[in-house]
């Protein structure tokens, strides 16, 4: 990126421009697609004007402030300029998205592979109770366990939420 400054009845300091290039370097990251910067800074009468000429790939704009004091002015042309760039993206990436939606998609091929089942044995046949199932979900390690309910013919399942909790599903209860 291409940095220009142009001072038009301003002194133009070193400290000027070392806070020019901090904000830039901080705003690095969305100022990828800009290729040249023109900050113009220029006083008339007790007013301090900073313009930002901005090229971009695909669009040039200008931010103008005006205030009493340079620094200032640069933190509000600055600010404005992070916030156009980051508005202008925002929907770029809104009509990609609406334009990928409307795209159709090709219709999935049926599957030459057969579906593989794994036979796993993390069930109980004979009944137990919910205390005893939870030691089994904790002794294997497992993630699921299946058993038949103590004092019923009904199953339950106890299995491991993706939070940490551990989770009971009764049909009966």
């Amino acid at each position: 990126m291409i940095v220009n400054f142009t001072a038009r009845n301003v002194e133009l300091t070193e400290e000027i421009k070392d806070y020019c290039q901090k904000r830039l370097a901080r705003m690095e990251k969305i100022l990828r697609d800009v290729i040249e910067i023109n900050i113009i800074m220029s006083e008339q009468r007790s007013r301090k004007k900073v313009e930002l000429q901005v090229k971009r790939r695909g669009e040039d704009f200008v931010i103008s402030e005006e205030t009493n004091d340079i620094f200032n002015s640069l933190n509000q042309a600055f600010d404005s300029l992070e916030k156009k760039i980051v508005k202008e993206r925002k929907k770029l990436i809104q009509k990609r998205r609406r334009s990928a939606g409307r795209e159709t998609l090709p219709v999935a091929e049926e599957r030459e592979t057969p579906v593989r089942l794994l036979h796993l044995p993390y069930y109980s046949d004979k009944p137990i109770s919910v205390e005893e199932a939870l030691m089994q979900l904790d002794e294997g390690k497992k993630e699921v366990f299946l058993f038949r309910k103590e004092g019923s013919e009904g199953w339950a399942v106890v299995f491991r939420r993706k939070d940490g909790q551990i989770a009971l599903v009764d049909p009966e209860g």
